[in-house]
């Protein structure tokens, strides 16, 4: 495991055409590589190639692996030499309904990892079952600089998710999101922020959420893309904009955390099932 890790948040919303996206992110990928020397990896939110609403939007715009997304975005890692979580977006599945899939590709151009939303919106006025299939396995995997996990917005509300990639092995866990403003209920950024931050609290893990900014069909994704460390802490932080953020993870930090608090030592599996 590297000791210092070197991430670049990409805050932006996936508002306009997938052409359109791709051709922002080519940009972005190039500053972020050219504004940090040895930077280990670039996340991007989720839904930041298209954002669909609809099972038939969705397979307009549904792509295969490899394809003309992760074809890009891998040739992009391949020139900087970078790890890249291109956010997610939309794969085609076998049946009727697409995948919402986020990927891991490393400095090589290659995809090493993909994982399919599990856990689908269907509260708060959204019904995305209506046109993704869930996934069905966890995101644990190794990269050159750890081991990681990954997943996607709403499954920040699973705990048993994290607490299982951790468990697993996971030294980071990266969360690209389209969180949305709160319609129709109250505004949510509050839950946004207690989330990502339990999230790595209860796991004593770096948690990187990176969410959406911006108007984006009948709502707005408010950005609060952030960085946690293992204590709870907000150790980098998006503006209310659209912005790239850069961030160190120290690795040596976190194993000192995880020894002086000490839940991971204390834990009761004998008692309870995680």
């Amino acid at each position: 495991m590297k000791k210092k890790i070197k991430i670049v948040l990409v805050q932006r919303s996936g508002a306009g055409s997938p052409k359109e996206n791709l051709e922002e992110m080519k940009v972005l990928i190039k500053e972020a590589a050219k504004g940090c020397n040895d930077l280990d990896v670039v996340v991007f939110p989720e839904y930041c190639y298209y954002a669909p609403t609809s099972l038939e939007e969705s397979k307009k715009v549904a792509e295969e692996i490899p394809g003309t997304y992760t074809n890009t975005i891998g040739s992009l890692a391949k020139k900087y030499n970078i790890n890249i979580i291109p956010g997610s977006f939309i794969e085609n599945a076998r049946g009727e309904k697409v995948y919402n899939t986020s990927l891991f590709i490393n400095r090589e151009g290659r995809v090493v990892s993909r994982y399919r939303k599990i856990h689908l919106l269907d509260a708060l006025g959204f019904k995305e079952s209506e046109y993704v299939e869930p996934g069905n396995e966890m995101c644990v995997f190794d990269t050159d600089f750890g081991k990681a996990g990954l997943m996607v917005c709403y499954d920040l509300r699973f705990p048993e998710l994290a607490r299982s990639m951790v468990l697993k092995g996971a030294n980071v866990i990266f969360v690209p999101s389209e969180f949305p403003s709160g319609n129709p209920l109250p505004p949510r950024t509050d839950h946004w922020d207690i989330l990502v931050k339990s999230t790595a609290l209860y796991n004593l893990t770096y948690v990187v959420a990176v969410n959406q900014f911006g108007p984006l069909n009948e709502d707005h994704p408010f950005g609060r893309s952030s960085v946690i460390d293992p204590w709870g802490t907000v150790i980098a932080a998006a503006s209310g904009r659209e912005e790239v953020v850069y961030a160190t993870l120290d690795m040596d930090y976190q194993n000192h955390i995880r020894k002086t608090v000490a839940t991971w030592i204390n834990r009761r599996p004998d008692v309870y099932e995680l």
